[in-house]
C-alpha cells in the first residue's frame, strides 16, 4: 500500500481545528496509508536557533528513499488536478514515502534543503500554521478522490 506521511512541527491549538483535523484523516486513510508526525515546536526567541533544532527532529524521522516535499510559500504552484496528477505518479512509482514537511513559525532549516526532493507553495500570502494544516489535509483528501474518481472535485 502507498504511504504519505505529513511531518509538522507542533500541533493544532484549537479544539474545533483538531476535530476538522481528525475528519480528515479518517478520510485520508480510506484511499492510503496516512501518517501524521507532529514534532514539539521549539519555544525560543532565536529563529536561526529554533530553525536548527527543528530541522534536527524533522531531519531524524526522515527515512532514505523518502520523496520529501516542502510546504514553502517559495515552491512552486499546482492546481488540484496537477496536483492529484503528481501525487498519483508518485504514489504508484516511487518506491519509499511521500513525505510532506511544515515547518514552525521560523520556517524550514535551510541544513534539511539537501533531503528536500521539492518545494510547493499553496498560496503567496501567510496562513495561520493550524489553518494552513486543514488546508493541506483537505487538499490532500481531494487528491485522493480525484485519483479514485470519487465524486467530491468540482
Amino acid at each position: 500500500m502507498s504511504k504519505i506521511e505529513l511531518i509538522c512541527i507542533g500541533d493544532i491549538k484549537f479544539k474545533s481545528l483538531k476535530e476538522i483535523e481528525k475528519k480528515y484523516l479518517q478520510k485520508i486513510n480510506y484511499y492510503v496509508k496516512f501518517t501524521l508526525k507532529n514534532k514539539k515546536d521549539v519555544k525560543l526567541e532565536d529563529e536561526e536557533i529554533v530553525k536548527r533544532k527543528e530541522g534536527e527532529s524533522i531531519a531524524n524521522a526522515l527515512e532514505k528513499g523518502d520523496f520529501v516535499i516542502a510546504l514553502d510559500e517559495k515552491g512552486g504552484k499546482m492546481d488540484s488536478i496537477n496536483f492529484a496528477r503528481f501525487l498519483e505518479e508518485k504514489i504508484s512509482y516511487h518506491p519509499g514515502k511521500v513525505v510532506f514537511l511544515i515547518g514552525g513559525f521560523a520556517g524550514l532549516s535551510p541544513a534539511l534543503d539537501p533531503m528536500i526532493n521539492m518545494k510547493l507553495s499553496f498560496s503567496d500570502m501567510t496562513i495561520s500554521h493550524d489553518l494552513f494544516k486543514i488546508i493541506f489535509l483537505e487538499q490532500l483528501y481531494r487528491a485522493m478522490t480525484i485519483i479514485k474518481g470519487v465524486k467530491y472535485h468540482r
